[in-house]
């Protein structure tokens, strides 16, 4: 997977998620009224394994920037990392890291 021109190790995807605008209000008569739309939101995250912190340091700069996400040859414009970018060293001194790495996609 690729994101702005970077690598991302996925050791799998542990979430997709799709959501849509939506909001529920019961009105004093018992009624309800819905207001929602059709805009899907798309937000994807993924577990990750690599041995090159240089991978981890490059998508920490990226925190905050849109760039395109390429998975399996489809790409999505406009995506970002949401914070925070957790990651952790598998066994201390063993250059052997995990991550754990949200996007989601700006659709306005």
């Amino acid at each position: 997977m690729i994101f702005d021109g970077s690598t991302v190790s996925v050791i799998r995807e542990t979430e997709i998620s799709v959501d849509v605008p939506f909001k529920e209000t019961t009105l004093l008569s018992g009624k309800v009224h819905i207001q929602a739309s059709a805009e899907q939101r798309f937000s994807r995250t993924f577990e990750c394994y690599t041995e090159d912190f240089s991978e981890i340091s490059t998508l920490l700069e990226k925190l905050g920037s849109s760039g395109t996400l390429v998975i399996d040859s489809d790409s999505y414009t406009s995506c970002y990392i949401v914070p925070p970018l957790r990651y952790k060293e598998v066994i201390k001194g063993s250059g052997k890291y995990t991550y754990t790495i949200t996007f989601v996609r700006h659709t306005a």
